[in-house]
């Protein structure tokens, strides 16, 4: 063995001795240098990553398990409550029990005794038009006296239904929380085998078993 091949040899045993990277070397192989060094670069980036995706999985793991909303949910639920509290202070006001419900029966009231003073009255074209007119209002008052009482029904059974629209919200939001799961999980696998990709070109490549004549070159 020629006095260049033992200080080359002698030269790569020091550098693993360093703490410079060790693949599985062939007996009397050489180790490229230069390559391996990027080699251990794009492994350590891939490494770091793989890490933080295992961080990331682990939480959307924890997520799908305490399911509790996401922040779509959340903010649907927000808007919802606003909704039904406007709702509600509406249907308040507008009840059979309401003050402004019994105020309008008393205007109703007071537009009756209008109409049957004019009714008393002698007759007359413009007595028939007061009371034609008196008529026309008094028929409408009731009329939408009753849309109200009917609103007031319809709006409360309208809110009764948003029950079962945040059942379904937190459904969909639980739908969404398993692909965000999956897809982290996907990134993981990915970088995994990014990983194995490095380290199979890192044993395969890196390593050059030298022949009997560049040994004897030397």
């Amino acid at each position: 063995m020629s006095s260049r091949y033992k200080s080359r040899l002698f030269g790569l045993v020091c550098l693993i001795a360093a703490g410079g990277f060790a693949p599985v070397l062939a007996q009397d192989g050489f180790a490229r240098q230069g390559q391996l060094k990027e080699l251990s670069a794009d492994l350590s980036g891939i490494s770091n990553r793989v890490q933080m995706s295992v961080d990331q999985t682990m939480a959307s793991m924890q997520n799908l398990q305490d399911y509790s909303g996401d922040e779509l949910t959340t903010q649907a639920f927000a808007m919802l409550d606003s909704i039904e509290a406007e709702t509600r202070e509406v249907i308040d006001k507008i009840k059979v029990t309401s003050p402004f419900m019994s105020a309008l029966d008393d205007a109703r009231a007071n537009v009756l005794v209008l109409l049957r003073k004019n009714e008393r009255d002698p007759p007359s074209p413009s007595r028939d038009s007061r009371i034609a007119a008196l008529t026309s209002s008094l028929a409408s008052i009731e009329e939408q006296s009753k849309q109200i009482l009917a609103a007031e029904g319809t709006l409360t059974s309208l809110l009764s239904d948003h029950a079962q629209m945040r059942a379904e919200l937190i459904r969909n939001g639980e739908v969404r929380a398993v692909q965000t799961f999956v897809n982290d999980l996907s990134t993981l696998t990915d970088g995994l085998e990014q990983m194995a990709v490095v380290l199979s070109e890192i044993s395969q490549n890196v390593v050059v078993v030298p022949t009997d004549d560049s040994v004897a070159t030397e």
